[in-house]
């Protein structure tokens, strides 16, 4: 429970695992206020006053807050405060023996030898070498496509190993970071690798190997299809064992239309049908995915993150259309964007974000509003910018494959309240301008979606794989 993580993270030696408790306290409290369950509040308010003592921060707008709510708490809440009674000694903490780390490094498989022939490459370990231990992601770099490979807890014995074919331009062998080894296979042309560890080799084909007659080549080519059967329904960037759970959001619905496009065409309805699409594009790819609506209803926005929270989802996309502000600017005003929620208030993102916040949020008092977007946790800030960096850049690249003048509007933070209170990174993706009379069409392209979620789900994965090593 991230309640009992807060309070024990608070506890630490470690200055950065109590700020990390600082933050979860945060988190609790935004999520507290969206649910109106008081009882949270107080106990996250509580949280944040004995971890700002700790860090030394002024306290004094929890210490209101708690006030408001239950004024008995607050003298008994500071007296409470004492940093250094519940956090452990350094000495009370166990080792690691020399000996152990000895021991575990020495249980480390070295590659040995890497031969590319015969369309494929072989790699040669010490010891056996576990199919899970391995990660491979695929990167589009200006016309090259690199297939990558990371192994985990190998070592080698050389710096770096280059090795140049016909069918492709370069395979690069790394000692990536002391826990991992990278094999990176860079092609001009994009091709469907399969990968096979059997016991202590590893072998991964390469682009234009010409399938092998033979019976026993038959065999061979079958087992490599069921495997890749097995395999094709994890994410490529998975940690071992983990499912992760993506919360897809179809902007407004219902009563609320959204803007309203070229030939009159409404945001709401193109949202819904990019939303399905991703969604089945991340279940194929192994996935657990929910949609805040799969029909033309209306979804107050507090419902759309609590069900985030709910289904404890690991990232939540927020889908929408932008629209020019005039007649004037419909013409020029083209491209995508991604949001991360943060208090900034420049021009283009108030703008936006008018657009984008429903009047069902009428009801909060400016007060409120304040104090939402002042609780937001910085770590969820620093995650979301990430995940909204991963996204931008996926998506541009896998639309520009087939489709010119894409423009790059950047990665964007603004006050988005479809975003307050998620418990994960969480963005809001501008898909283009259904206002303009070539982007909007392009949008209600079945094969310009296709592409688009593609990219988007490329940079979900693209996260996964840069911040969970």
């Amino acid at each position: 429970m991230k309640l009992d993580r807060a309070a024990k993270a608070i506890t630490s030696d470690s200055k950065s695992i109590v700020w990390k408790g600082y933050h979860d306290y945060q988190s609790l409290y935004m999520k507290a206020l969206l649910d109106q369950n008081e009882s949270l509040q107080v106990k996250a308010l509580q949280g944040l006053i004995e971890a700002s003592a700790i860090l030394g921060l002024d306290p004094t707008r929890y210490k209101n807050s708690l006030k408001l709510l239950r004024p008995d708490l607050v003298k008994k809440s500071a007296s409470a405060v004492r940093p250094d009674s519940k956090r452990p000694s350094s000495s009370s903490k166990p080792s690691m023996q020399k000996s152990d780390k000895t021991s575990s490094k020495a249980k480390r498989p070295r590659l040995l030898e890497t031969k590319a022939q015969n369309g494929r490459l072989a790699l040669h370990f010490s010891s056996r070498v576990d199919r899970k231990s391995i990660r491979h992601f695929v990167l589009e770099r200006k016309g090259r496509w690199l297939y990558v490979y990371d192994f985990k807890n190998i070592r080698i014995p050389f710096s770096i190993k280059r090795i140049r074919g016909e069918s492709f331009k370069e395979i690069r062998i790394a000692q990536f970071d002391p826990r991992r080894v990278r094999v990176v296979i860079e092609t001009k042309t994009k091709y469907k690798p399969l990968l096979r560890a059997d016991g202590k080799v590893v072998t991964i084909t390469l682009p234009g190997r010409k399938r092998d007659r033979g019976a026993g080549s038959k065999k061979s080519s079958k087992e490599e299809a069921s495997h890749a059967a097995k395999t094709s329904s994890s994410p490529l960037f998975a940690k071992e064992g983990k499912v992760y759970t993506v919360v897809i959001d179809p902007g407004h619905g219902g009563k609320d239309a959204g803007a309203v496009g070229y030939k009159k065409r409404l945001e709401k309805s193109v949202v819904l049908s990019v939303a399905k699409r991703l969604e089945k594009e991340l279940e194929k790819r192994g996935f657990r995915v929910y949609l805040t609506r799969s029909s033309d209803k209306f979804v107050p926005l507090k419902r759309r993150t609590r069900m985030a929270n709910k289904k404890e989802a690991d990232f939540f996309i927020s889908i929408h259309a932008n629209a020019a502000h005039d007649r004037k600017s419909r013409l020029k005003s083209k491209g995508i964007e991604t949001y991360f929620l943060s208090p900034a208030k420049s021009g283009r993102a108030k703008r936006v974000a008018a657009l984008e916040n429903s009047a069902d949020i009428s009801d909060l008092n400016r007060y409120t509003k304040s104090t939402y977007l002042n609780f937001i946790n910085r770590e969820k800030i620093i995650e979301s910018n990430k995940l909204a960096i991963d996204l931008q850049k996926q998506i541009l690249a896998s639309l520009k494959r087939k489709y010119s003048g894409v423009v790059d509007n950047g990665v964007r933070e603004g006050p988005f309240w479809v975003l307050v209170g998620a418990q994960m990174p969480a963005v809001l993706i501008e898909i283009g301008y259904i206002t303009h009379p070539t982007e909007g069409a392009r949008l209600f392209n079945p094969n310009y979606q296709k592409l688009l979620v593609e990219g988007i789900a490329n940079g979900i994965e693209s996260y996964i794989y840069h911040n969970n090593p």
